[in-house]
């Protein structure tokens, strides 16, 4: 069972998932970005890491939302 939150923590909680989803995103582009200057294979491991870093930020909202739920 979990314990009740107080309105600052809850704010904190809110503020880190808001800020997850574009670091996750900055994170992938940025790999990608790395990865293209290396192999050469512009612009394509950006558009991959975008994408990739898009759904471990979504994946991160959604497990949040499921153990709210519990």
């Amino acid at each position: 069972m979990r314990r009740a939150q107080g309105p600052l923590m809850q704010g904190a909680t809110f503020w880190l998932l808001a800020w997850s989803v574009p670091l996750s995103i900055a994170i992938g582009y940025g790999v990608g970005w790395w990865l293209d200057q290396r192999l050469g294979t512009e612009p394509w491991l950006q558009v991959a890491g975008f994408m990739l870093g898009a759904a471990a930020g979504l994946a991160q909202i959604l497990q949040h939302l499921r153990s709210n739920d519990e």
